[in-house]
This record gives C-alpha cells, sequence and structure tokens, in this order.
C-alpha cells in the first residue's frame, strides 16, 4: 500500500464489536518521518479517535486486507481498553 490510500481505507470501515457496529470517519495522516507515519480516525457515535503508529515498511508491505484488520483491532482495542500487539 501507499501512505495515500491510508485514509480511504480507513474512511468508511466497518467495526464489528458484539452488538455494535461502528464506523471509522475523518481519518487524517499527522506526523510522517522517515519511517513512521501518524494515523488517527473518529469512531462515528462515538467520542473516541484512536489514533496509531505505522512504519513505512508494514504501509508499503501491507495489503489493503491487513491494514483494515490493524485498524479494525486498534479501534476496538480504543473502545474496550485492550491493547493488542501488532
Amino acid at each position: 500500500m501507499k501512505i495515500d490510500e491510508l485514509v480511504p481505507l480507513a474512511n468508511g470501515l466497518s467495526v464489528h464489536t458484539g452488538e455494535r457496529t461502528l464506523v471509522c470517519d475523518r481519518a487524517r495522516i499527522g506526523p510522517v518521518t522517515d519511517t513512521t507515519v501518524d494515523m488517527a480516525f473518529w469512531l462515528v457515535g462515538t467520542d473516541l479517535v484512536p489514533r496509531l503508529t505505522l512504519s513505512r515498511d508494514r504501509i508499503a508491505l501491507g495489503s489493503p486486507d491487513e491494514i483494515a484488520s490493524l485498524l479494525r483491532v486498534v479501534a476496538r482495542g480504543a473502545l474496550t481498553g485492550e491493547r493488542h500487539p501488532h
């Protein structure tokens, strides 16, 4: 993937959390360094704006499905407070 593909991938992404389905929106790319990219997105219907830092290598080598799965894990973690290493 490319960095400019992250925002369209995140916006509209559904996150199933038991009985609820939330949608990611207003994704934005924050500081970009030589090695990392910061990303944040809003979970519609909440006050939550999860953030994550991805390595450029992770983005470049990841498929859209892999990155979407990672975004879902981060979103669920924001709702439940659970942290999952990735």
